[in-house]
């Protein structure tokens, strides 16, 4: 039986909790690489690498935040939609169909730079490459169980970037 299905259970998809162990190990990761990642360099142009990353970690926060607000009760960190989840278009779902996603990579890659550390900025490849799998999986069981996913999906083409992915 998939995870986390009860017997009595088999109209829904699994919650994915692999998918939010995943998450949380991805954080954890992150927050490591913060925490153990020293001094930054004495190199030209750090400071502007810094402030920019102030920025670029502001505006990821602030897009998750905005995101956020959209949901209410029906956010969830599993894949599986909550039941009768109506389809969000408005604010940042209008640009990508994952901002909370977009904001935590653009978060993470704001931080490294912030930070000049080079493994945290890798974490933002990490969490991109995890949320185009696990965003993907999501979809599946969007289309399958939100009514109108599927023309939302063909009007807003961008998963996580815009014109990029």
């Amino acid at each position: 039986m998939p995870e986390n299905m009860s017997p009595n259970d088999s109209s829904k998809p699994p919650r994915g909790t692999s998918w939010v162990i995943g998450q949380v190990l991805l954080f954890g990761l992150f927050l490591a690489s913060v925490i153990g990642g020293g001094e930054p360099p004495d190199v030209p142009g750090i400071v502007f690498a810094q402030i920019t990353g102030v920025l670029v970690a502001l505006g990821g926060a602030m897009f998750s935040i905005w995101a956020f607000r959209y949901h209410g009760a029906n956010l969830t960190p599993f894949p599986r939609p909550v039941d009768d989840m109506p389809l969000i278009e408005d604010g940042p779902y209008r640009y990508v169909r994952h901002p909370m996603y977009t904001g935590i990579i653009l978060f993470t890659l704001g931080v490294g730079l912030a930070y000049a550390n080079a493994v945290t900025m890798l974490s933002s490849v990490a969490f991109t490459v995890f949320f185009m799998a696990k965003s993907g999986y999501e979809e599946e069981l969007l289309v399958a169980h939100v009514p109108g996913y599927r023309d939302y999906r063909s009007d807003v083409p961008w998963r996580l970037i815009p014109y990029l992915m």
